[in-house]
């Protein structure tokens, strides 16, 4: 049904976003995100027809930082503060380990 999620929905999620959970906190998930979704099906519910759409919660203008010009520090500043750096770039850890099938 649309507006609905499943049990496995929720833990393929989990897996492609590469977490761990234990079947108590995937059932716990599981609940929340069926609460949220019954939530917006509620809202769906309302009449708003004579509300006119709005793209932000406020009139004003949003505060402008100024555009100054600053001196170029380098990459030798940046890099300095790396947790592990090699030469000019940054050495991260490895994220995927393997090809993984989307279905």
């Amino acid at each position: 049904m649309p507006g609905h999620v499943s049990l496995e929905e929720v833990r393929k999620i989990a897996q492609l976003a590469k977490l761990s959970f234990s079947e108590e906190e995937l059932t716990r998930f599981f609940q929340d995100i069926s609460d949220i979704i019954a939530h917006f099906e509620k809202l769906n519910e309302l009449d708003l027809e004579d509300v006119s759409p709005t793209s932000h919660i406020s009139w004003s203008q949003p505060p402008m930082n100024p555009d100054e010009p600053v001196d170029w520090q380098g990459s030798d500043l940046v890099l300095k503060h790396a947790p592990c750096a090699a030469g000019r770039y940054f050495i991260v850890p490895k994220v995927v380990e393997k090809e993984e099938k989307l279905s």
